[in-house]
């Protein structure tokens, strides 16, 4: 497996011209992904947790290129495609797979909590996973009849925090109390 360092994703996102709010953001979600990675770890579970961090980093690295083509939805599939040709394919696995539509396809611990982080982190600030579904919902203007259920995010998130003993509400705790 070929997993990029922190440097080595910070040069991509500059790269790729990644614009520096959402590189703000990426490394957010990143800190994050990586926090909760290492709960995971602590409990038990098998996950890579250098790839969560590039997985973070990185999974938006396409999203800047996805709005100028007015196409920013299919940001997930773009920075994968992106990521292959880098060759990093388990990383832009994860990129791949944090489309909000997603949620019940995602295997491994570290699509979920790359998935669960992003969708954690509205901008530079971690908010509930309502408020920021919310969010994305008008973000994205998504037709009522295709709107994705909240559901299946509330079923990971009650996933990742059983298994860490913990709960959602000390996430937020913890994280600000470690800066």
């Amino acid at each position: 497996m070929n997993i990029p360092s922190r440097e080595k994703c910070m040069e991509l996102l500059k790269k790729y011209n990644v614009p520096d709010n959402i590189i703000n953001h990426s490394v957010f979600v990143s800190k994050i992904a990586v926090y909760l990675a290492k709960k995971l770890k602590r409990a038990g579970k098998k996950i890579d947790i250098s790839l969560v961090e590039a997985g973070a980093l990185l999974h938006d690295i396409a999203k800047y290129k996805s709005i100028l083509e007015d196409n920013e939805y299919s940001h997930g599939d773009m920075a994968e495609k992106i990521l292959l040709e880098e060759g990093y394919p388990e990383v832009g696995e994860i990129a791949k797979m944090h489309r909000l539509d997603r949620a019940k396809e995602l295997k491994t611990w570290e699509e979920k909590v790359v998935y669960y982080a992003d969708k954690r982190v509205l901008h530079r600030k971690l908010v509930s996973l309502k408020e920021r579904y919310e969010d994305l919902k008008k973000r994205y203007k998504v037709p009522k009849e295709k709107r994705y259920p909240l559901k299946p995010l509330l079923e990971l998130e009650k996933e990742i925090f059983d298994a860490i003993g913990e709960s959602p509400e000390q996430l937020k705790e913890e994280i600000e109390n470690a800066d």
